[in-house]
């Protein structure tokens, strides 16, 4: 009989998990839709396009850059501070979108294939992670129903963080921090009701704490370490208590603790065993890296410094995804908030319904969902000026985006949900309930993946890869954008009056291989923009009313300097980005430095043209002149 029932247990088991394949399967062809091409061009989903949309080539770039500068000594390091960017000049590069389980990933396998859809493939494996781990993790205490519910309303219902697919992948990616947040509660649950927890579960989540820094080290792996520290505390409250009430003999407990530890090793020796391996091998690529970057982050005083901050107002939490009411509509003036993108502090009508009335039937269990509640309202009220709660967890110093955490919100509500029981009802109105929330429910998975309606992926034709390649081969270190960009929150002025068009142009490095002069950075500090400045670089830009090309052609003076800084720096050639100049002005660049050689289109940016630098330019190289060239005068025509 026992054999029987695990052949039934397994077999339950494994069509739950093919199952949540096929969804996947689907949910890639609604949300990813492409895999023939690297992560490319200026994207996004959403009726905000200055918010909502950017140049997806960012999140490859730090893959990227994680494959040319990581070293073992014994442990991983980054070379953080060279002028692969902001050539020739050199900067730190520490404020990126460091996602380290993500930018492993690439990293592997751009080093031995090359560029390809590797986030892409990425991110739907994250995905069956998130759906697979929380039915595991569930399955005991909830059953099977109930925990594969939970599986796909977290991984498939998180219509924030599928909206953050791709312009925001690292803010997409919550597989880790999930199971954390799940992981937490059971430790909870088992401590309040005085049930054995076992050292698998403590081993498991000791391992998600450490796999959590694999997250985007910003924002996203802050909440693994909210939830722990929020739970360890709460622990300790409740067994202080217990002690000085003479509940618990400290002592004793511990000593049986430890009894029952060592036979649940006994008894699962291999599964501890790969646990502990993983966590420690986890540890060791993960922890010395956050470690450098986070110390590396501390050096700069961004005091007296301000910040673009973005809020949403917590009464968003009752907007539906309605086709007629929903998150993607402008709702400012009516909150008077300032939020990020669509479906800030919005996880839907039907998630608020189902983990409201899970909460109020277990409300005479109410201590197990302390912790959960702590860390659900510090997020839900954060203001980063007005009422910064997050910010008493020091890892939160550069939360500049409330909304941020709104990927949370599904993953609490869905453990409330857990405990909800309709059998006091009576059987017409549990058909009538259950239909409804079926119709919410129906409703606004319909309207928020319509929001994928928006998203296009960008393409790649043969022409890009042979001009990238051929660029690649010059001889040069470096490439010169015309016009590149330099952008990120903190330095004012940055140089990037194109945004929208090329301020992703400096992650094509990862197919020319070449150093550039611009990158956008999460923070930029003024003393980065400062070479650029008194060079004079900042006097080169006159955008037109439209904001997408110059007014006016180069004067004398201003060629001078350009021409100067071209000759005297180690460059291959010039992209010149020929849709952000007048038709009137190419000639003068083709007259002054050569034709063009090479000519393609880059998503989002455009027409694009190599020229080739000189073998005469290239014989009057000085790179000690380089870095000295300034624009003198600039005079208006």
């Amino acid at each position: 009989m026992k054999v029987v029932r695990n052949q039934k247990f397994a077999s339950k088991c494994i069509s739950i998990i093919i199952l949540f394949i096929l969804i996947s399967f689907a949910f890639s062809s609604i949300v990813i839709q492409d895999f023939s091409y690297p992560l490319t061009g200026w994207v996004g989903i959403g009726s905000f396009g200055w918010l909502n949309y950017d140049y997806v080539d960012l999140q490859e770039y730090t893959g990227y850059y994680l494959a040319k500068n990581l070293s073992f000594a014994p442990f991983p390091q980054l070379d953080l501070f060279n002028n692969q960017s902001f050539y020739p000049y050199g900067t730190n590069s520490v404020f990126q979108p460091w996602s380290l389980e993500k930018d492993y990933f690439y990293a592997i396998l751009y080093s031995f294939f090359g560029t390809g859809p590797w986030l892409q493939i990425y991110y739907l494996l994250t995905v069956l992670i998130n759906a697979i781990g929380t039915f595991a993790l569930l399955l005991r205490d909830y059953g099977f129903a109930r925990s594969a519910g939970i599986g796909f309303i977290v991984s498939f219902g998180n219509f924030y963080a599928i909206n953050k697919y791709p312009h925001h992948l690292q803010y997409a990616v919550i597989h880790w921090i999930v199971l954390s947040l799940i992981a937490d509660f059971l430790i909870v649950k088992r401590i309040v009701f005085k049930q054995h927890l076992s050292l698998r579960l403590i081993l498991v989540r000791a391992c998600l704490l450490f796999l959590s820094f694999g997250h985007d080290l910003g924002y996203m792996a802050g909440f693994s370490l909210m939830s722990f520290t929020v739970s360890l505390l709460f622990i300790a409250v409740l067994i202080t208590n217990r002690y000085l009430k003479r509940e618990l003999k400290l002592i004793q407990g511990i000593q049986r603790a430890l009894k029952t530890y060592k036979n649940d090793f006994r008894s699962y020796p291999r599964t501890c065993l790969v646990l502990l391996s993983l966590t420690l091998l986890t540890a060791y690529f993960y922890f010395s890296l956050a470690f450098q970057i986070g110390k590396e982050a501390k050096s700069f005083d961004f005091t007296d410094i301000s910040f673009d901050t973005f809020w949403a107002n917590p009464l968003r939490l009752l907007v539906p995804f309605f086709p007629f009411i929903n998150p993607g509509m402008d709702y400012q003036q009516f909150f008077s908030d300032v939020p990020e993108s669509v479906g800030d502090s919005s996880p839907g009508w039907f998630l608020v319904i189902l983990g409201t009335l899970g909460l109020w039937q277990a409300r005479r269990q109410i201590t197990i969902f302390i912790p959960l509640l702590i860390v659900f309202l510090l997020c839900l009220f954060y203001h980063p000026l007005l009422f910064p709660t997050l910010k008493i967890f020091p890892w939160y110093a550069f939360n500049r985006v409330g909304g941020r955490s709104t990927f949370i919100y599904p993953v609490i509500l869905s453990i409330f949900a857990l405990h909800i029981n309709f059998d006091w009802l009576h059987f017409r109105q549990r058909q009538l309930l259950a239909g409804f929330l079926i119709l919410v429910a129906s409703i606004e998975l319909y309207t928020a993946y319509s929001y994928r309606l928006d998203y296009k992926p960008a393409s790649l034709d043969q022409s890009f890869f042979t001009y990238m390649e051929y660029i690649k081969k010059q001889p040069g270190e470096a490439v010169l954008d015309l016009f590149f960009c330099i952008a990120g929150s903190g330095a004012r002025p940055g140089i990037c009056p194109y945004y929208g068009y090329n301020s992703g142009v400096f992650a094509l490095r990862r197919f020319h291989e070449k150093k550039v002069m611009g990158q956008y950075f999460g923070r930029l500090y003024p003393s980065q923009v400062k070479p650029y400045l008194e060079a004079g670089w900042d006097k080169l830009f006159f955008p037109d009313n439209t904001q997408s090309r110059q007014s006016r052609c180069f004067n004398e003076a201003e060629w001078s300097f350009l021409t100067d800084f071209f000759k005297f720096n180690d460059f291959a050639g010039i992209n010149l980005y020929i849709e952000r100049f007048p038709e009137k002005c190419l000639n003068e660049f083709y007259d002054r430095l050569g034709n063009p050689a090479k000519e393609t289109v880059i998503p989002g940016a455009g027409k694009v043209q190599f020229i080739p630098k000189s073998s005469e330019l290239r014989k009057q190289v000085n790179l000690s002149l380089g870095t000295k060239v300034k624009l003198e005068t600039s005079t208006e025509l």
